[in-house]
């Protein structure tokens, strides 16, 4: 197996990528590679983890011997006791395999690696440590009327308005603030820098609606926020319009019961008049209150990944 590090592969774009997202080295063998992540990894069980990532694998044995090969190597070279993947450093950048899914088109943005990547880290001698799902809201159903909990939440100060793209920076600094809030105690959770949460934002500008990034405030503190895109690969394969909510947070310490239900209530009603069919709730963690209120609009689940672990 051969080990490349950051510099001897400056000449390499797609390696000075990973390097740039913090890979400590590319693994190669016989037309097979992955990026490794060995420093400022999150922390499973009170230790921190090395992670495997940005696969190209293909659906043989030595694909086994070769992922077995990266954790052992991660194992015995940067005495990292649990190696998780596929993931490229963190929850922040692309990561899981897929479990199952019925036949439907892959969505924007979404993660999904080779089926057989399963049974390649399952042999690898890896198990399951955490289970994602994406599901699907049909927005052409009646919808429950949340008038009562908006009245609710409105006497308690709560006032909802849209992203302002006149003053972009500054609404992506409050949501970059409070999602630190919101995020930090989910699973596998590592901090991002503000820059690069920002610049993140900025580059997608064009695809972004404002009216499905609705942000919730009381007395001008954000409180909570969703953000949605639409599915552009939905559009361009000619399939129903669809809109990906993406990400839903609210402030913990704010006690505003049904913040998170009334957000994406809203949201699913614009994009109806918009003339979106369906919502995708997209990438949800198993344990993320965020299914509870996915159950309450009825979402159907069509795909559910996995991130995958060995420990030594």
């Amino acid at each position: 197996m051969k080990i490349s590090t950051p510099e001897c592969s400056q000449s390499n774009p797609q390696h000075s990528t990973l390097f740039a997202q913090g890979a400590g080295c590319i693994a190669s063998s016989e037309g097979l590679s992955a990026a490794l992540w060995f420093k400022n990894t999150p922390n499973y069980q009170g230790y921190p983890v090395a992670t495997i990532g940005e696969c190209d694998l293909d659906d043989s044995q030595r694909a086994v011997d070769f992922i077995s090969d990266c954790a052992d190597y991660l194992h015995d070279e940067h005495e990292c006791h649990t190696v998780i993947g596929p993931m490229n450093g963190n929850t922040w950048l692309r990561h899981r395999l897929l479990l199952d899914s019925n036949d439907r088109l892959p969505f924007m943005m979404e993660p999904l690696e080779p089926c057989y990547f399963r049974q390649i880290f399952e042999v690898a001698g890896f198990s399951i440590l955490s289970r994602y799902s994406s599901s699907v809201v049909d927005l052409n159903k009646p919808a429950s009327n949340y008038e009562i909990l908006s009245k609710r939440l409105q006497q308690r100060g709560l006032r909802l308005r849209t992203v302002d793209f006149e003053n972009f920076e500054k609404d992506l600094a409050a949501i970059f603030q409070l999602s630190l809030l919101s995020f930090q105690n989910n699973f596998l959770y590592t901090d991002l820098p503000e820059k690069a949460f920002i610049g993140k934002y900025l580059s997608a500008k064009d695809q972004i609606d404002p009216d499905f990034v609705l942000l919730a405030e009381v007395n001008g503190e954000l409180v909570g926020y969703v953000f949605c895109l639409p599915d552009i690969l939905a559009q361009t394969a000619g399939v129903a319009p669809a809109l990906i909510i993406k990400t839903l947070a609210s402030h913990p310490e704010r006690k505003l019961p049904g913040l998170g239900t009334l957000l994406v209530a809203e949201v699913q009603r614009r994009a109806k008049e918009k003339g979106y069919v369906e919502a995708i709730h997209a990438l949800q963690y198993e344990s993320n209150s965020s299914l509870r209120i996915s159950q309450r609009f009825d979402a159907k689940i069509f795909r559910r990944y996995a991130l995958m672990s060995k420990s030594y």
